[in-house]
């Protein structure tokens, strides 16, 4: 199982439709990217861990929803800082990325994910821009 969730083929053909790129990082585990303009007020995935989560986000005026879906049985557990709990914070001037950390009880072992976000908001187009990327160790 572990294998299958740090293939980064698998993962770069799951996340196909949304551009992620996916690759091994150098010292073990996987390595996600991707980017996206997504329009406020409407859901998008941004990062895609086949038989693990999905990332899902939601641009409103003020707020940004983030939505973190298993796709496994495994107990998981996803926590970030009470500072990013609305996903937008004051970086005074500049660009903070939202992290969260997840942790997943799978059955050859633990898995720990690290998601980073940065958004920047895009008012002629009514969207907010997206990078995100996640490593799995």
């Amino acid at each position: 199982m572990r294998e299958d969730v740090l293939d980064p083929d698998r993962a770069a053909a799951a996340g196909s439709a949304f551009g992620q790129l996916a690759g091994r990082l150098p010292a073990g585990g996987l390595l996600l990217a991707s980017s996206r303009l997504v329009e406020i007020g409407a859901r998008a995935t941004v990062l895609l861990a086949p038989g693990l989560f999905r990332l899902d986000l939601t641009p409103q005026e003020e707020t940004l929803g983030v939505l973190t879906r298993p796709l496994t049985r495994d107990p998981v557990r996803w926590q970030a800082d009470q500072s990013a709990w609305d996903g937008y914070r004051d970086a005074g001037g500049g660009l903070v990325p939202l992290e969260l950390r997840g942790r997943f009880e799978l059955a050859d072992g633990p898995l720990t994910v690290a998601v980073r976000v940065l958004s920047l908001a895009d008012s002629d187009a009514g969207a907010v821009h997206f990078a995100a990327r996640a490593e799995l160790r």
